[in-house]
């Protein structure tokens, strides 16, 4: 992991540029940081480069923010190492270069550098700068999974889950989703929830949680199966609120539902008139269910 040297002036810049007890001030951070550079402070050569990368503060300057990021690496400190790769893989300020991007992951990987692991992981997957390897790619997730990355949780849990890269195992892909659920991702959430009620309808109530944890985050298939569920369990005013909110964002099976809703009159005023609106809207979107109902809702009129 990366060495952080302490200095005031160092200090002093990442209080600026977070807002930790003063007012955030990237000119400040940045006055700060150069004068901790000054000082041959390497956590504050990698501030300040990255600064310059961003035009955060100072004018940007890819070539400035290289020279910092080269100076900090070369004292052995991770966080700019892994910066390096960064900027070979999009070609700021270098050439890109896959193989380069590689070389520098490396160094920060064996400094413990977790973005790294991720990052060789994702060249693997995706053969940039080497052959593609899924299984490669699963060893350099797994140590991100490990070391507490959530997305690297989720990725592995799906490794798991489909046997890419990974000998296929329900139960370790499930526990790794539940690790990456516990940290807010939405999918892995889903994941949790969707194995829940596979396996048991007793474990409703517990998935119908991740299922709302997955939807207050806009997860748009969350809402749909929290919808599913309610309407199930007759509670149809929950059902219609998700329905509502899934099918404004052009979700078929949402606006499907949301037109049953209406026209059976359930936990809203009925409506065939709307209903049957929504229905058309889920048919545009391909559902072919909601043809069926427009059909017989018109026949009986």
């Amino acid at each position: 992991m990366s060495n952080q040297p302490s200095s005031d002036n160092f200090e002093l810049g990442v209080r600026y540029e977070l807002g930790q007890g003063v007012e955030k001030d990237p000119y400040k951070a940045a006055k700060y940081y150069a004068l901790a550079v000054d000082e041959g402070n390497p956590a504050a050569e990698c501030a300040l480069g990255e600064m310059y990368m961003g035009g955060n503060g100072v004018p940007k300057d890819h070539v400035k923010g290289i020279e910092l990021f080269t100076r900090s690496a070369s004292k052995g400190f991770s966080k700019s190492m892994f910066n390096m790769g960064m900027a070979f893989w999009a070609g700021a300020g270098v050439p890109q270069d896959y193989v380069e991007a590689r070389k520098w992951f490396l160094k920060a990987a064996d400094a413990g550098e977790v973005g790294a692991f991720v990052e060789l992981g994702m060249l693997y997957i995706n053969g940039y700068g080497v052959e593609q390897d899924i299984s490669e790619a699963g060893k350099w997730l797994l140590k991100a999974a490990e070391a507490g990355d959530a997305l690297s949780q989720y990725k592995v849990g799906y490794m798991y889950e489909e046997g890419a890269g990974m000998t296929k195992d329900r139960d370790k892909a499930f526990q790794w989703y539940k690790k990456a659920a516990e940290q807010d991702i939405p999918d892995a959430q889903f994941k949790v929830a969707s194995v829940l009620m596979e396996d048991s309808l007793q474990n409703e109530d517990e998935a119908i949680t991740w299922y709302t944890k997955a939807a207050n985050l806009g997860l748009l298939p969350a809402m749909v199966n929290l919808g599913i569920i309610r309407y199930t369990r007759a509670e149809y005013a929950d059902a219609l609120k998700w329905f509502q909110t899934a099918s404004f964002k052009n979700d078929p099976d949402a606006q499907f539902y949301l037109g049953r809703l209406y026209i059976e009159g359930k936990g809203v005023e009925k409506d065939i008139d709307k209903g049957v609106t929504w229905l058309r809207v889920s048919a545009d979107n391909g559902n072919k269910a909601a043809k069926d109902i427009i059909a017989r809702v018109e026949g009986h009129n």
